[in-house]
């Protein structure tokens, strides 16, 4: 059963009793785990083939978290970008997808957009069997949410999904593995910051 206590509470709890190298540690043995576990999951299609290619497919990707890596089109032009995107498609298109990374914002407005979104979720489990059931016009009101949008083309994921259940989408959240180009996180989140 999920914990009542807000992703916020759980990063002020964290911060409050110095226990965030320990989490740290533990963070970085369970993203280990969830990558080896998840090798071959598609069964080698990239997340751009089930994305353009199966309704099926990506109806059940649409409110899931996941990580992957992303060499952008317009990477010349863009001003910062993220290589490591930690994302919930939120829509597909026939070339790719729009999603919400997270890594767009600092740490304390990632828990407090992810307390928002708790309320879109498909049910209370918070297990395997959860999605948050998310769209544009829903997102696009939630003003901390507008620096996370982002397109992606599938001809430029070079990776497959790591996908990252409910249960463990606190760890996922906190982990620092954003991997911006172009500029340090502190300036994207100052900048995202200044969105909403």
């Amino acid at each position: 059963m999920a914990s009542k206590e807000s992703y916020l509470d759980k990063l002020k709890k964290a911060i409050d009793t110095n226990n965030i190298a320990s989490k740290a540690r533990a963070a970085g043995n369970w993203f280990r785990s969830v990558v080896n576990r998840t090798r071959g999951k598609f069964s080698g299609e990239t997340p751009s083939s089930i994305l353009s290619k199966y309704d099926a497919a990506a109806n059940q990707v649409l409110g899931k978290m996941y990580f992957f890596t992303y060499d952008p089109k317009w990477k010349k032009e863009l001003p910062w970008y993220d290589t490591f995107p930690l994302i919930f498609p939120i829509k597909t298109y026939p070339d790719g997808f729009l999603g919400l990374n997270f890594h767009y914002l600092n740490p304390k407005e990632r828990a407090v957009l992810m307390d928002q979104l708790k309320s879109f979720a498909n049910n209370k489990r918070f297990d395997e069997s959860t999605k948050l059931l998310l769209t544009y016009q829903t997102i696009k009101k939630i003003g901390r949410a507008r620096p996370t949008i982002h397109r992606y083309l599938g001809k430029h994921v070079s990776s497959k999904f790591v996908l990252i259940d409910a249960d463990e989408w606190e760890v996922a959240l906190f982990l620092p593995v954003e991997r911006f180009k172009k500029a340090n996180k502190k300036q994207v989140w100052s900048h995202s910051g200044r969105m909403f």
